[in-house]
């Protein structure tokens, strides 16, 4: 009768008399049927099959468990229940809460690598609407107990004031398996679309590393991060130019208003909004209003030309706006472009580039590139002095310029000078720079591995390829001349320093301005700032000497 239960004898033994020990019976039945389930699911998988592959019978399967529903309820309340005994073996409730915090991550993260039969169970009774959990009493307990466990570790992190408030033991739960369910449950398709380079063992830790950068990033106060959790001394913040202070006081407060949660659209729009009405007034003799869409093999992109409007034919700069490869547009960095485009009488063109994580590399960079090739080509029609043509941009801008850049030197493509403003020129988070200025201001080291992992998700391509880091590209012979603007209290400052002793080294001709006491971002600080536009200003004499 297939699967209709039949009850042993009292004192009956199994296979060639074994004298069965009942819960050895049990746990073998149940580490047999937890494999057939994962692989099968509840409907495919057979009581005969199981029971072939145990030390026991059929008839012993349904003595213990009834029928196939109630072995597979068991199955799934031993599942959970071995995870949650996992958990309480760690011990957190007197470890440091951001200690915690991340250690809970990350066992969550490998505990489900290491046990991906569990991640299919979990999917299997999604399946089923979970309808085994709502008749099982005993998994509503046994999953209580990490909420209660999350919100005595969050809770003591808010006490401490580490966390900021509002967020819930549930939101935190609910992040922390939504990204180690997904390493598991997408691995197959994830792996043949974008290759296996995160599921090596390398790639695994660093993913895993990541989920408690993320968590921690998410739950840690503004001003702190997830590798100090304490302000700075005020000593140390003496370097940074006090008007720095009064521009982050408005920033800050006005960033303050974003949700939490936001996703990278609504940071943007966020963005946007608080540019446009922290922007300054726009030289009147600047036109502003010239838009093109360039096709390109990244996709169309838009540029807007902010240019002199004394006429004639005029140097240009190609110009690329900041904003982690994520956020930014010609209109968020409009102070910049239109006070070049004013000072030096010059033609600026602003490109509207494709952002991550919906776009990411090389999308940007291709457009970049042809926007480059189009400017040559179209030189006549905007007014343009081909052989005049400079590239740059500031942060993520600023690596965007310097790709292009070696990309036009290899194709022919004349380009005149290039302008990096506090570049990414690579990736290597191991420069000083990076632990002196971890907390910024304005740009943290906890959560830029992230986002560079969005931007470029393949680590290999990240560190090598020089159309992601520059720095890495075999030759830097050749390039035109670079005025590289870093500062002081920049994680960047040492990734543009390191450029430009590499350009140095293959013979190109390089002004570097240090920053002395600012930041990175600091052009945004104009109006706030005097130093911040004398730096800009420093930037246009460079180039008005090269581009005459």
């Amino acid at each position: 009768m297939g699967d209709a239960p039949s009850h042993p004898r009292p004192g009956e033994t199994q296979r060639g008399g074994w004298k069965q020990d009942p819960d050895a019976v049990r746990r073998n039945i149940l580490q047999v049927a937890r494999t057939v389930f994962a692989r099968q699911g509840l409907s495919g998988a057979r009581v005969d099959e199981i029971s072939a592959s145990t030390k026991t019978s059929k008839r012993m399967i349904y003595y213990y468990f009834g029928d196939k529903e109630g072995l597979y309820r068991a199955v799934l309340e031993d599942a959970y229940a071995r995870m949650r005994d996992d958990e309480a073996a760690l011990d957190l409730r007197a470890v440091h809460p951001m200690t915690a915090l991340r250690q809970l991550a990350e066992f969550t993260f490998e505990h489900h690598r290491q046990d991906p039969d569990f991640v299919r169970l979990v999917m299997i009774e999604n399946i089923h609407g979970a309808a085994h959990m709502d008749s099982s009493e005993i998994l509503a307990g046994q999953n209580s107990s990490a909420i209660l466990l999350l919100e005595d570790i969050y809770q003591r992190g808010c006490d401490a004031g580490l966390f900021r408030r509002g967020l819930t033991a549930l939101e935190l739960h609910w992040h922390i398996s939504a990204l180690s369910i997904f390493n598991i449950a997408n691995r197959a398709t994830f792996s043949r679309i974008f290759g296996n380079d995160l599921f090596t063992e390398r790639g695994q830790r660093m993913l895993c590393r990541h989920v408690g950068d993320m968590i921690l990033g998410l739950v840690m106060k503004p001003g702190l991060s997830a590798e100090f959790d304490m302000p700075r001394p005020k000593e140390e913040a003496r370097t940074i130019n006090p008007g720095i202070f009064r521009f982050l006081d408005v920033w800050d407060s006005k960033w303050a208003t974003l949700a939490p949660g936001a996703t990278p659209a609504e940071r943007r729009t966020h963005f946007e909004s608080i540019a446009r009405d922290m922007r300054l007034p726009t030289p009147r003799e600047v036109e502003t209003d010239d838009e093109h869409w360039i096709d390109s093999d990244g996709g169309p992109v838009r540029v807007r030309v902010f240019r002199h409007d004394s006429g004639g034919t005029q140097p240009a700069l190609i110009y690329m706006h900041g904003g982690a490869w994520m956020q930014g547009s010609p209109e968020t960095h409009w102070d910049i472009t239109a006070r070049l485009a004013a000072w030096n009488r010059q033609t600026v063109i602003s490109v509207d580039y494709a952002l991550a994580p919906e776009h990411p590399f090389p999308a940007a960079y291709l457009q970049v590139l042809s926007v480059a090739r189009w400017a040559h080509a179209e030189a006549n029609s905007l007014g343009i002095d081909p052989a005049r043509i400079a590239i740059g941009g500031d942060s993520a801008g600023g690596n965007l310029a310097a790709a292009a850049a070696l990309a036009c030197r290899d194709e022919g493509v004349p380009i005149c000078a290039q302008l990096l403003i506090y570049p990414a020129c690579d990736f290597d988070q191991s420069r000083p720079s990076y632990a002196e200025n971890a907390e910024g201001p304005l740009l943290k080291v906890a959560g830029m591995a992230a986002t560079h992992a969005l931007y470029c998700p393949d680590e290999a391509t990240l560190h090598g390829d020089p159309r992601a880091a520059p720095l890495a590209a075999d030759s830097h012979a050749g390039l035109p001349p670079a005025f590289i603007a870093v500062a002081q209290n920049d994680p960047l400052r040492d990734s543009g320093l390191a450029y430009a002793e590499a350009l140095t080294a293959a013979g190109v001709d390089v002004e570097v301005d240090r920053g002395e006491g600012l930041i990175h971002g600091y052009l945004r600080a104009m109006e706030y700032c005097p130093d911040t536009e004398t730096s800009l200003r420093r930037m246009a004499g460079w180039l008005r000497r090269i581009t005459g």
